[in-house]
């Protein structure tokens, strides 16, 4: 009965969509206001998204259903030279801080901008493409999970017809709200170089580094303790479960890098990433030996505590490849000033396809997985003997997934959009040893003005 309810919705979406018969979705706002004798000019605009999706799983359920995924007000002023922007997510009941910044004009846009505020960090072809431009429902799991998200900085953007730099410093929490000592630091960026860019075809190949230092984080017995957590979900917003996550304590130094290739004509395009994740870590072992000294099992010297709680830095690795085909349209458009494939500037159809690899098990050898207690230890393989030496694994089975994605898209006219995709994920994560193929159909209906 649920099936049959789930699946009346969805086609209750596909039939609102039809009687609203894409510009790009990252434009700015629609309606203006200008003031001619200041030269200021003012828009407000909205972005409006609803998912349906069912989910098939083999043990542990998702929730099947329909949810407002994205509700925006948009806001943005222009002064001569000077931009700024806005916009607040309101779905899911909750008010939510999103895009806020301030922008200059290098030369009159012609070559470049500064930027400052809160916004995406601009170290990854997929996180800097808005959900409005993505040709799926979701962004890749790779991006997901190994990419950055929003953050307050300051940016420096440079392009021209061959080349696109994006590089800036950003803090690690926004709000400086740490319980304790001074705040993280970020940098890295995003460059591309573009040897063919017309305005018939496009192909650009890049590269991309990021580097975070770790200092936000919980004070426990005297020692401050950082962590870091990424994830993602099997690229859907109606359940955002994590199939695939990792918590690292005591991460200190994360290195992200990345390499990045996308060709496009006015019929198809093609892009990719690759994205691999270094995290070292540091702790004040001085101060934990002494904690735990006066135990009835207490270790008698720091060189014996450090062995027994070895510490280790972690690597994990992803990329996707996406394709898609205009079967009728205005053609796929490049924005060299952002270095991203635009979104639907009118009414169009597409197919599209996508591959995604998500690992994030990082797996000492000899070393086995207890279910009851969600932690690796020490074995002994030959036997299948579980050993008391070292206490604690340097494990991370954070779980690999392969993912398959085909959809259709159709645009009903710069304003109204709806999706149609299916995924195939296939997991190996030990945490969740009876769980191998989740099956996912979705569709989205999506209003941007």
């Amino acid at each position: 009965m649920k099936k049959h309810i789930f699946f009346s919705a969805l086609v209750a979406m596909a039939m609102t969509a039809t009687f609203a018969s894409a510009q790009d979705f990252d434009t700015k706002p629609t309606v203006r206001y200008d003031n001619e004798k200041e030269d200021v000019h003012f828009t407000v605009g909205a972005r409006f998204m609803a998912d349906g999706a069912y989910y098939h799983t083999d043990y542990t359920p998702l929730k099947s259903g329909v949810a407002i995924t994205d509700a925006r007000i948009r806001t943005s002023m222009s002064f001569q030279d000077w931009y700024f922007y806005a916009d607040f997510d309101f779905s899911k009941g909750k008010f939510s801080q999103k895009n806020i910044f301030l922008q200059y004009a290098l030369n009159g846009g012609e070559s470049g901008y500064l930027k400052a505020g809160y916004y995406n960090d601009p170290s990854t072809m997929g996180n800097n493409t808005s959900r409005g431009s993505l040709h799926f429902i979701s962004r890749a799991g790779s991006v997901n999970a190994l990419s950055a998200g929003r953050q307050l900085g300051v940016t420096y953007k440079y392009y021209n017809d061959k080349f696109f730099f994006n590089q800036g410093v950003f803090a690690e929490n926004k709000y400086n709200d740490q319980e304790d000592g001074y705040q993280g630091v970020t940098f890295g960026g995003r460059w591309l170089y573009m040897p063919i860019n017309t305005d018939e075809q496009t192909l650009h190949v890049g590269a991309a580094f990021r580097y975070s230092r770790i200092n936000t984080g919980v004070v426990e017995n005297n020692v401050k303790k950082t962590s870091l957590e990424f994830g993602s979900s099997v690229q859907t917003y109606v359940d955002p479960f994590q199939f695939t996550s990792v918590t690292l304590p005591w991460a200190k130094n994360e290195f992200n890098v990345g390499a990045e290739a996308l060709y496009r004509n006015e019929k198809m395009f093609l892009r990719g990433e690759y994205m691999f994740k270094y995290v070292n870590k540091e702790r004040d072992d001085q101060t934990l030996f002494e904690n735990q000294l006066g135990g009835s099992q207490s270790w008698t010297t720091l060189e014996s505590w450090q062995n027994g709680n070895g510490l280790a830095p972690n690597r994990f690795h992803g990329g996707y490849i996406e394709a898609g085909y205009q079967i009728f349209g205005n053609g796929y458009k490049y924005d060299k000033h952002e270095g991203l494939l635009k979104g639907f500037d009118g009414r169009s159809l597409e197919i599209v396809a996508r591959y995604n690899y998500l690992g994030l098990n990082d797996i000492r050898d000899n070393e086995l997985y207890v279910l009851g207690r969600d932690q690796y230890y020490p074995a002994d393989l030959v036997n299948g003997a579980l050993k008391d030496y070292p206490s604690t694994s340097k494990s991370i089975g954070g779980g690999n997934m392969h993912s398959f994605t085909v959809g259709a898209n159709y645009s009903f006219n710069k304003y109204a959009q709806f999706l149609l995709e299916y995924t195939y994920n296939r997991l190996d994560r030990d945490k969740y040893q009876y769980d191998k193929n989740i099956h996912t159909v979705q569709a989205r209906l999506m209003f941007s003005f």
